[in-house]
């Protein structure tokens, strides 16, 4: 949920399941943003160009994480642990466009501005992992 400015957002993840998870103490679970542009950073780099690696780094989507345990680019945050039917919460702040871009700030966000944020959730527990990819709407919350 983002506030009207749309300065900041909170993502909640909640344990739902499946229900076999229940024997589970804890699962742990690492959320990361994907790029709403995955090919971007795939070409031959061009000379005095951005490496690839440099181009996939950056999150191309509206979103990245501001919370505590965030890696330097936002785009993951660190492994927590919960059992089903706990939540998390995680702070949010808009991207920019890419150093090397001459885009305008305004530009940028106007392009994502109903664009959901692209989630990969991987989880982990008694040897096993799965990742489930989602894509979440942002709703707006309005000041009453």
């Amino acid at each position: 949920m983002a506030n009207e400015a749309r300065s900041t957002a909170t993502l909640q993840v909640h344990l739902d399941g499946p229900p076999g998870l229940l024997s589970h103490d804890a699962v742990e679970i690492t959320v990361s943003i994907r790029n709403d542009s995955p090919h971007r950073g795939s070409g031959p780099q061009l000379a005095g160009t951005e490496t690839p690696e440099t181009v996939r780094a950056h999150i191309w989507g509206p979103w990245k994480f501001s919370a505590d345990g965030r890696d330097d680019t936002g785009r993951t945050v660190a492994a927590q642990h919960l059992v089903v039917g706990e939540w998390t919460r995680y702070g949010l702040t808009p991207t920019s466009p890419p150093s090397w871009s001459t885009t305008a700030m305004d530009v940028w966000h106007r392009g994502y501005a109903n664009a959901p944020v692209r989630l990969s959730i991987t989880a982990r527990s008694k040897g096993s992992e799965w990742t489930v990819p989602l894509e979440v709407p942002v709703t707006i919350e309005s000041a009453s």
